[in-house]
């Protein structure tokens, strides 16, 4: 039997629900994305992302830009950016970044996607964690090994508990991040073990 890997499609689905609020399973993600884009703006200043459109920060789509060889975008190109930029970041920066079509589990390449899309390298060194690899932060070989080697409900699981383990932590450090710990957690329970 030929093995079924990961798609990105679930993974930009729940970013646009986490990230903009919005879902809908009978629509396209490119659609959802232009209802997405009327709200996906924010700009909170006690979020250390700071401005940011449907998840990807100012940061994320400037170095985007730079590895397109184009100049640095404003605030304002954040706002308007394409459909077709936020799919490319979301998949390049995240999806393929954590080697998540190359994972056997769609449950665990969308948790760690999205740990990592949510939390940087801690997604992938979460992970090296759980699984008692070297600490890196880069989804080398062994580490897709391992992982791919460790039956995938119980990855699943111990990666789903070392990330609300690390969300509580920044709360615990820093009392201004409480307010965003209840979306945080409802996140982290919408992804579902299935496979």
């Amino acid at each position: 039997t030929k093995l079924i890997m990961p798609n990105i499609n679930p993974f930009l689905r729940h970013l646009l629900r986490f990230e903009a609020g919005v879902e809908n399973k009978n629509k396209s993600t490119d659609a959802l994305f232009e209802k997405a884009r009327l709200q996906g703006f924010a700009n909170d200043p006690d979020d250390r992302g700071g401005a940011t459109m449907i998840g990807v920060t100012l940061a994320a789509f400037t170095a985007w830009r730079k590895s397109q060889k184009r100049p640095a975008p404003t605030v304002k190109e954040l706002k308007a950016i394409s459909y077709e930029e936020w799919r490319n970041i979301a998949d390049h920066d995240f999806w393929q970044r954590c080697k998540a079509d190359e994972l056997k589990s769609q449950s665990v390449a969308m948790m760690v996607a999205d740990f990592t899309f949510h939390s940087g390298a801690h997604g992938i060194k979460a992970l090296q964690r759980v699984l008692a690899q070297n600490i890196d932060g880069i989804m080398g070989a062994k580490t897709l090994a391992a992982a791919n080697a460790t039956p995938p409900e119980t990855l699943f699981l111990a990666l789903k508990n070392e990330r609300l383990r690390f969300l509580r932590a920044i709360v615990k450090n820093n009392p201004r991040q409480q307010k965003y710990l209840k979306g945080w957690v409802s996140r982290v329970e919408a992804i579902p073990f299935t496979d």
